[in-house]
């Protein structure tokens, strides 16, 4: 997971409140604290702003866009440039070839036609 430098600031930022906001609630347990009230106050909010923080710097994070490319290896004696339409004839092209539930498939783009290419064996 890659973080933005923006985010990572506000990491180590968060990191260091809620860092303070725990020495904070350590020294209010201390027995020479005379209000330790005042210092559990500050701890708690210096870790929720920290925690606050870090959910925001979360949310707003780039959502990782996932790209699946399929790429389609014709071997055997089918070339492109000399496939013809079975329906009506018609040149097809690279982008009429579709994978569909791991069957190949050639959609013509001038009768609508769909048919499934069968590789024939190469012996």
């Amino acid at each position: 997971m890659a973080v933005s430098g923006k985010s990572m600031a506000v990491y180590i930022i968060s990191g260091i409140l809620i860092f303070f906001g725990v020495l904070f609630l350590m020294s209010a347990r201390a027995e020479y604290t005379q209000n330790p009230g005042g210092r559990i106050i500050t701890g708690l909010v210096l870790i929720g702003v920290g925690i606050f923080a870090i959910v925001i710097a979360k949310k707003n994070e780039p959502k990782q866009k996932i790209e699946i490319t399929q790429k389609i290896d014709l071997s055997g004696s089918v070339k492109p440039e000399e496939m013809k339409c079975q329906q009506c004839g018609a040149p097809l092209d690279r982008n009429s070839v579709a994978v569909k539930e791991g069957a190949v498939f050639i959609n013509c783009p001038y009768c609508k036609g769909t048919y499934q290419i069968t590789e024939e064996p190469k012996w």
